[in-house]
């Protein structure tokens, strides 16, 4: 008899071999899926860690900057004050003022020439952006357009 208990048995018996190999490989894969969460972790707190140092150089850096931006305004100031004294000791403070008008002058002038620089570069980069969108215009139209 092939087909009795003897083959059910058999039977059974692969099925639970099969239903345990089965179990080996989920359980290998949810092993694999948690080793893979604990890397994708500590890779997140090493991330954390660089951008607190990234944060911390950056925050050095910009007082680094601030301080050398100050002994700079410092030493224009104290520039500026000594010609001052010695522009007046020679020329009198009327004419200090008659300099500062013309400091003032000059600044305006080259804030305007800044505006009108600005002005002129913002055409420019219009005129470009007509260029480029004719350009795919036409690369369309010979492309795709008279088919």
């Amino acid at each position: 008899m092939p087909y009795g208990l003897p083959e059910g048995a058999k039977a059974l018996s692969e099925s639970l071999n099969a239903s345990r190999e089965a179990a080996r490989g989920l359980s290998t894969s949810i092993e694999n899926i948690q080793r893979d969460g604990v890397d994708v972790a500590h890779q997140q707190a090493k991330q954390r860690q660089i951008a607190k140092r990234q944060a911390e150089v950056q925050k050095q850096l910009a007082i680094h900057k601030a301080l050398a931006e100050y002994r700079n305004r410092k030493l224009i100031t104290e520039e500026e004050f000594k010609l001052k004294v010695e522009f007046v000791k020679k020329y009198g403070s009327k004419d200090w003022e008659e300099v500062l008008k013309i400091k003032t002058e000059l600044e305006k002038l080259e804030k305007a020439e800044k505006a009108e620089f600005e002005h002129d570069l913002k055409e420019i980069r219009k005129v470009q952006f007509y260029c480029f969108a004719v350009a795919a215009m036409i690369a369309w139209y010979l492309t795709w357009g008279y088919k």
